[in-house]
């Protein structure tokens, strides 16, 4: 679920040689880190669409050393009408290169993808790649690949071939880019065969990029579903760890900024409880925000409660601020959240919050952020109190902090009231944050959902 701005991380004592930091550090050397986030209106793969044509939230995360080597994992929610398959998560390594052609660069990349799917492995593909990319004029880059199923876990000897094109436009024309590609996926397994292609244009804007795109397939045989393969116009907004959308933040009005982040974790976990039946989750939130205090935003996961939803969308707006008492800043911030569930609005509802937060000593944060359901879109009055505290080890413990917090959800709709609790450790490696947290609840009523569980997650803030 989306945090407030004022979410805390707690640290606890601890102690370990200095050296540690330096060798973990080491290992960066020479590797580049990279992520992204996006929020689609669907998730289209090879001109179908993977989400039943519902919204989709996907995020990256990679390294590539100055060899050429790289490796990395890439998700998001899914949604093919047919039971659990909330989320898809790929991971992938390979090389890649450049060979210089008489000044003319010409990128060679070979790899290898699997395709996992956590709650259905029946859906899982291999497939090993090659590619080939070269800019023949100024703002014109063309690519072709192709893909090989290795006809293992579940799937036959398929192949795809992909070429696509995009050119940068002038900047009389607004600078923005034209997005093109046609694909050909041959089915062994009985499927036909059948051609995809899309047109689009993109453009950065506010730290921001934003796409439209026309997609399209010659096909009706998409698993049972014949809409997944229509025409369709799929809008898309999305951001880069050190991207070039993150430059165009020039463009806003003097006083705002923009930032994303991405979390890939083994469990959404909402209040204590399980929103993804204990699987995987792909997250990613998109703000704007104004030096007055003045913030508007959006987060979005994957779910599944067993039924036909597979993602949450919420948006939300507030103010915050600092007060200055004797020298010690105490933070306010208050707001509106709105859930979203776009395949299964009856789950849909909104909230007010208002959090305090204090730094009393050096590296010590405390919060406290109460949430009330309004009382509108099926719920009834709702309210839950969030507490937490954090003290930052540096260098007592290789820069890591344990996080902890305390929650109590009061429910008016019948279900009884309940405790949550946490404690983890976390720490940044480079523009990567890993976190290892227990989570548990005193709730009843909800099943394995609510048990006790180690969540581990990855993320970033760019």
């Amino acid at each position: 679920m989306k945090k407030t701005k004022l979410a805390v991380a707690i640290g606890l004592l601890a102690t370990a040689p200095l050296s540690i930091a330096a060798e973990v550090d080491d290992l960066l050397s020479g590797w580049t880190q990279g992520a992204s986030v996006a929020l689609s209106s669907e998730y289209n793969w090879r001109g179908i669409s993977q989400s039943n044509e519902d919204a989709a939230i996907s995020g990256q995360f990679d390294l590539t050393h100055d060899s050429g080597v790289y490796v990395g994992a890439w998700a998001s929610n899914t949604e093919y009408g047919d039971g659990r398959n909330s989320i898809e998560i790929d991971a992938w390594i390979g090389f890649s290169n450049e060979i210089d052609l008489g000044g003319l660069g010409l990128t060679y990349d070979i790899g290898f993808l699997h395709y996992e799917f956590p709650a259905v492995s029946a859906y899982n593909i291999d497939e090993v790649y090659f590619g080939l990319a070269i800019a023949p004029i100024e703002n014109l880059n063309l690519s072709a690949y192709y893909y090989q199923d290795l006809g293992i876990e579940n799937k036959f000897a398929n192949n795809y071939a992909d070429v696509s094109a995009d050119y940068t436009l002038p900047d009389w024309a607004w600078g923005a880019t034209i997005l093109g590609h046609i694909g050909h996926y041959d089915r062994q397994a009985g499927s036909s065969d059948y051609w995809d292609w899309k047109v689009g244009i993109a453009k950065d804007i506010g730290g921001f990029n934003f796409e439209v795109a026309y997609i399209d397939t010659d096909t009706t045989d998409d698993g049972g579903n014949g809409s997944n393969s229509d025409s369709r116009v799929v809008v898309t907004v999305s951001r880069e760890l050190n991207g070039s959308s993150a430059d165009s933040q020039n463009m806003l009005p003097d006083g705002f900024s923009t930032s994303a982040s991405v979390a890939l974790t083994t469990d959404y976990i909402y209040r204590g409880i399980s929103q993804t039946m204990n699987d995987a989750a792909i997250q990613g939130s998109f703000d704007i925000e104004h030096e007055s205090g003045l913030y508007v935003g959006a987060w979005a996961s994957n779910v599944e409660f067993g039924g036909s939803e597979n993602a949450e969308i919420d948006a939300y707006a507030g103010f915050k601020n600092e007060i200055d008492l004797a020298g010690t800043g105490l933070s306010y911030d208050i707001g509106w959240l709105h859930y979203e569930y776009p395949s299964n609005s009856s789950l849909n509802y909104n909230e007010i919050y208002f959090g305090l937060g204090v730094s009393p000593v050096e590296n010590l944060d405390l919060g406290i952020i109460y949430f009330h359901d309004v009382g509108v879109e099926n719920k009834v009055g709702n309210y839950y109190v969030d507490m937490s505290a954090g003290y930052a080890l540096g260098d007592l413990l290789w820069d890591t902090n344990i996080v902890t917090h305390l929650g109590h959800f009061d429910r008016q709709a019948g279900a009884s009231d309940y405790w949550d609790w946490k404690i983890g450790i976390n720490k940044d490696f480079g523009d990567f944050n890993f976190e290892v947290a227990y989570f548990d609840t005193d709730d009843g009523a909800s099943g394995d959902d609510a048990d006790a569980r180690a969540v581990a997650t990855v993320s970033a803030s760019f």
